[in-house]
């Protein structure tokens, strides 16, 4: 109930911040145009265009969360979280346009100067114009961060980027109120290569997301101490987070505890530590268990064994789930190795036949594991 009640506030908070951008930039747009049409100035008609596709972005974001927002179903059993970063690539698409549109409407502007006119109101409403984009830019990224919608802190940034857009617009302005000297076409240029890098970095960013990116290293480390903090826990390990989107994550990991320990005893570990992160993270994990052999000379000898032969492997980042059946003689590993590593499987086997030779009544169960996290 507190995470459907969260998720309602957080769909409310993206909603009113993307309407107050909508109103906003509306209301740009009117004056920008009135005063690019009333200029012959193309810097400030772009500069308009821009704005209006900062009006279709804040649309988008709103349906997109309204989207994002439906539970899961027989055919989505992860929800739809994702779709937020789908309309976030749409924003990037939209932007794209405006960018290649502008570009060319800078070229022709270079090629066929115009003369253009300016007034002191006219400049004064292009200041003016900066002023609201800074304020509007830094709330919006502010809701965005705060309600982890990676589409508004988006526009934010986009909303900055336009204060800076539209200053170089005043400058050119100024430079033909002044000195009539006519810079606009070039300006408007620049605007445009700008407006493409800024729908590039959107584009790049949502790619990742969908892709699947390293989790935050800050995030990882807190979830480890959190499980650390449970009793009998010895190591965590194999870290995986699977984001279906803000605040939609489900993961697994694995813990190591004393093989002394009973199913009687694990499953309540286990349960109690899904639950803690759950109600700390909102994330839903799996956790599995590696068994830890208690001290003993043999154990530790091997173990020992397998340092020294690991440590001939710069490539190699981390050995765990090591355990031992003295019984049955059997040596059991993972390894992970850092992504430079060309043949894992084959290095492993290189690590194998040294372990044979150094323990060879034993057989060995060993895999290579991938480094999801740090």
């Amino acid at each position: 109930m507190i995470l459907q009640e969260n998720s309602a506030a957080r769909n409310r908070g993206i909603t009113l911040a993307s309407i107050k951008g909508i109103i906003g930039n509306v209301v740009l747009v009117i004056f920008k145009m009135i005063v690019g049409l009333a200029s012959n100035s193309i810097a400030i008609i772009l500069d308009a265009v821009n704005n209006l596709t900062d009006v279709l972005s804040s649309v988008l974001t709103i349906v997109g969360t309204k989207l994002a927002a439906k539970g899961a179903d027989k055919e989505h059993p992860f929800g739809h979280g994702r779709i937020e970063y789908m309309t976030t690539m749409a924003i990037a698409f939209i932007i794209l346009g405006a960018g290649i549109g502008s570009l060319k409407e800078s070229i022709e502007k270079i090629l066929h100067p115009e003369v253009s006119t300016f007034d002191v109101p006219s400049l004064a409403i292009i200041a003016v114009a900066i002023v609201v984009k800074v304020v509007m830019g830094r709330y919006i990224k502010a809701q965005g961060e705060k309600y982890k919608s990676d589409a508004l802190v988006a526009s934010g940034i986009d909303a900055l980027f336009d204060a800076v857009i539209t200053f170089a617009t005043l400058v050119s302005a100024a430079l033909v109120f002044f000195f009539n000297f006519d810079i606009q076409g070039y300006v408007g240029a620049a605007i445009s290569v700008l407006i493409l890098k800024a729908a590039y970095d959107i584009l790049k960013e949502m790619y990742n997301h969908l892709l699947g990116i390293r989790a935050d290293d800050n995030l990882v480390r807190e979830i480890k101490e959190t499980i650390a903090q449970h009793p009998n826990v010895g190591g965590v390990y194999d870290l995986v987070l699977n984001s279906y989107g803000p605040g939609e994550t489900i993961g697994s990991v694995h813990i190591t505890v004393p093989d002394t320990m009973t199913m009687a005893d694990i499953h309540p570990l286990t349960k109690g530590i899904a639950v803690h992160l759950y109600k700390k993270f909102g994330i839903a994990m799996t956790v599995g268990v590696y068994a830890e052999n208690q001290p003993s000379v043999e154990v530790l000898e091997i173990r020992q064994a397998l340092d020294q032969v690991v440590s001939l492997y710069t490539n190699v980042v981390q050995v765990h789930a090591f355990y031992v059946q003295e019984e049955k003689k059997v040596i059991y590993y993972d390894i992970i190795f850092d992504f430079d590593e060309e043949d894992p499987q084959g290095t492993l086997e290189k690590i194998k036949a040294e372990m044979q030779k150094r323990c060879p009544e034993y057989t060995q169960f060993a895999i290579v594991d991938t480094d999801f996290s740090n």
